[in-house]
């Protein structure tokens, strides 16, 4: 099913800094949602839900993600960690985006993890 892709207005200004591997590698994302939409895509792709337990505000953010419909996609740059099978791979730069049901994605954010941060809400205008 094809997705329809959209883009915060921060996101835009953000990714004006950006490499052009990282360009290419967004683009890439954006281009294959549009043709195939969430499938075959090689890096791990999942709700922002996932809050360490250890975190002092969890519940809160669990909530912000969820009231948001915060998903992260792992990207690829600077290069996936291919150690579990295609489709899971992770990479040290995601890009958050607005989950739609599955039938548009807003990218709000583009950032390096560990440590995982959800992009704050300016990032979502």
């Amino acid at each position: 099913m094809q997705v329809t892709v959209l883009y915060s207005k921060k996101f835009l200004n953000d990714i004006a800094t950006l490499s052009d591997d990282e360009l290419k590698l967004i683009g890439d994302f954006a281009v294959s949602l549009k043709s195939s939409g969430f499938d075959g895509l090689p890096g791990r792709n999942k709700p922002s839900t996932g809050v360490s337990k250890r975190h002092a505000q969890r519940e809160k953010l669990i909530q912000y993600a969820i009231q948001n419909r915060l998903w992260h996609y792992h990207i690829g740059h600077v290069e996936y960690d291919k150690n579990r099978s295609f489709g899971d791979w992770t990479s040290e730069y995601v890009v958050q985006y607005q989950n739609n049901n599955y039938k548009e994605a807003r990218f709000v954010s583009y950032d390096p993890h560990p440590p995982f941060k959800l992009p704050p809400p300016e990032s979502l205008d």
